[in-house]
């Protein structure tokens, strides 16, 4: 009984930094492949709630990440993000606060064109764009 209350126990103050950064990055993946790669509904495939998006692309630093959120969040502790150029980092933010991040690769939908910028849950909707009119072949917000 004892060692039943320990597990109880640690399972409920394990932090609830969101480790289901892989799921969603798959689940992201499995979306974009049945639309015929054409869209990504992220309040779809998101499980915890949250207000914006935000999204860095290869190569950012902490200091883009402060820039970009408007507060002190250390991106190059808990991402690869700072030295790999086949992933973005999508932040979920809530009251000002990262409450998922997903490492997202390049290949299974391109977010990488809208580096350092945020969006509403409301805009989370982003479509593919063969000939964007900036950039290269990638997912944009939904016109």
């Amino acid at each position: 009984m004892m060692r039943f209350f320990f597990w109880v126990v640690t399972l409920l103050t394990i932090p609830s930094c969101d480790s289901s950064t892989s799921t969603v990055s798959e689940e992201i993946a499995r979306q974009f492949q049945a639309s015929g790669r054409t869209f990504v509904n992220l309040a779809k495939v998101v499980p915890r709630p949250w207000d914006t998006v935000c999204i860095l692309g290869p190569y950012s630093d902490n200091h883009a990440a402060q820039k970009m959120l408007g507060f002190l969040w250390d991106v190059e502790a808990r991402s690869s993000i700072a030295t790999n150029d086949r992933i973005v980092l999508l932040l979920f933010v809530n009251d000002m606060q990262v409450v998922n991040l997903v490492e997202h690769s390049r290949r299974d939908g391109d977010f990488a064109n809208l580096s350092r910028q945020c969006f509403p849950r409301e805009q989370g909707t982003f479509q593919h764009q063969t000939n964007p009119k900036k950039g290269w072949p990638g997912l944009f917000p939904k016109e």
